[in-house]
């Protein structure tokens, strides 16, 4: 019954099913997952809109930039979109440390200010979040809670993972995602820590799980297109005959 566990962390431990993201040998963390063959990027339209790939950890060791790095290099194979990378952990956020709300987009802090910069950047994003206690992680929730504006009227997809694919972490994820009043897809990337991980620690998506990103791209795409419309102010609603 606990075997799993017993592979995974070497003991039984009741809480060690939801920390995902701890690797197998966490003193020679494994290298990045290779990108797929095929994964040279395709020329991309003018004026193609721009979609950042959030990570959603800043856990040393973590499994989430490898695929994070691995979404990046399978959408921009589409052509339709220009997808980023934005790791987190790089913007060194502390625990939310803004004296005022997120909707004043007063900032104080450097740190808020470059990360503000870098998301009013993206047109749309994709968020990649482990499941950590039935949720998704501190880190990204943490991130999240630091701007509004900078998120609003913009499209999203998730991808989520874990032992569970991440499918609790999505649906709270989708809670703060809705008031901040980012339109999040309903297609979602799903992984299981035990068939897309080698030895829990090496992402190696199967055919199967892998092409669920697509369906979630494809929504996201069409979805960001059309709010740059409602933030340009371009998009009207016809006069309801009363």
């Amino acid at each position: 019954m606990m075997s799993w566990l017993k592979k995974l962390f070497g003991k039984s431990d009741s809480s060690a099913a939801h920390r995902a993201e701890v690797p197998a040998k966490p003193e020679a963390p494994a290298a990045p997952a290779a990108a797929p063959a095929e994964a040279s990027a395709a020329v991309v339209r003018e004026g193609a809109p721009r979609i950042a790939v959030v990570t959603g950890s800043t856990r040393p060791g973590r499994n989430n930039l490898q695929v994070a790095e691995w979404l990046v290099a399978r959408a921009n194979q589409r052509g339709d979109a220009q997808f980023e990378l934005v790791d987190i952990d790089s913007f060194n956020l502390p625990l939310l440390d803004e004296a005022y709300p997120a909707a004043y987009a007063n900032y104080q802090g450097e740190h808020t200010k470059a990360w503000a910069a870098t998301i009013a950047g993206f047109d749309g994003f994709v968020f990649v979040t482990p499941e950590y206690n039935h949720s998704t992680t501190p880190a990204l929730a943490n991130a999240l809670s630091f701007l509004n504006a900078e998120f609003a009227n913009k499209a999203a997809g998730i991808v989520g993972y874990g032992s569970a694919m991440g499918a609790r972490a999505v649906e709270h994820l989708r809670g703060i995602l809705s008031e901040l009043q980012v339109a999040h897809v309903q297609k979602t990337g799903m992984f299981s820590l035990f068939g897309d991980f080698e030895n829990f620690s090496t992402f190696k998506p199967t055919d199967m799980q892998a092409a669920s990103v697509d369906p979630m791209l494809d929504q996201l795409v069409a979805w960001t297109v059309a709010f740059a419309k409602v933030r340009a102010g371009e998009f009207e609603l016809e006069a309801a005959a009363v």
